[in-house]
């Protein structure tokens, strides 16, 4: 029998390209999908048109939205009707994202943190090179579903935003194979999403509006070899 979970994330209104009109954060009952197959574990992938969601949180999460649960169904009503809803909500939107035949081990886990951590921090010296300011790197994936690593990083003018954004896309491109999706546009809020590794590039009113690092506050920081190595010795 198929077993339903809601999960009801912060919804982010959009993010002004204006860096005198900082954009509003409020929460919203935007609840995602999630079935449980007997062999499998089915999220429903669909965008969808929530009050003031097309031009919500940076535009790459915006395909990460969900079909919304509509109304609690009685527990005691499981009938046939049921799972040929499912059934059809699975045929046009499903998406297979687990299953027990193609589960990792532990240990192949742990080499896919280290790999993508090794990522984050090229990524995040990259940025500093461009004279990034308070570069963060959390890792995010006991929190959320859709990525491992968040860095968050503060710059100045939208000049020096598509700066960093140019040249972390160049790097990874050339070095990694990764090709990022998101807003390239040089926005108070600019958004690198290399699947594994989110990269957020904020103006200063939006870094200290948003705060994501407080939202986040339960993701482990992690410390960026570079920054100890170019700090004064005494």
């Amino acid at each position: 029998m198929r077993t339903l979970a809601v999960f009801q994330p912060p919804n982010f209104t959009s993010c002004s390209s204006s860096s005198s009109s900082i954009p509003q954060l409020s929460v919203s009952p935007v609840s995602f999908l999630h079935i449980n197959h007997p062999n499998k574990t089915l999220i429903l992938n669909k965008k969808t048109n929530f009050e003031n969601q097309s031009s919500a949180y940076p535009s790459s999460h915006r395909s990460r939205l969900l079909v919304p649960r509509s109304q609690k169904q009685p527990e005691n009503n499981v009938s046939e009707e049921r799972d040929e809803m499912f059934d059809d909500l699975f045929d046009k939107y499903g998406k297979v994202v687990y299953s027990s035949s193609d589960q990792k081990p532990p240990t192949d886990e742990a080499d896919d943190d280290a790999e993508c951590l090794a990522f984050a921090i090229a990524m995040a010296k990259e940025a500093s090179e461009v004279k990034a300011a308070d570069i963060r790197l959390l890792f995010v994936k006991p929190l959320v579903y859709w990525t491992r690593f968040f860095i968050i990083v503060t710059a100045f003018s939208r000049p020096q935003i598509y700066a960093i954004a140019s040249r972390i896309k160049d790097l990874a491109e050339e070095q990694y194979n990764k090709v990022p999706t998101g807003d390239f546009k040089p926005n108070s809020w600019t958004l690198l999403d290399f699947g594994d590794v989110v990269i957020h590039i904020m103006l200063p009113p939006q870094r200290e509006y948003y705060n994501l690092e407080d939202f986040y506050a339960n993701a482990t920081s992690i410390d960026l070899p570079f920054e100890s190595q170019s700090s004064p010795r005494n």
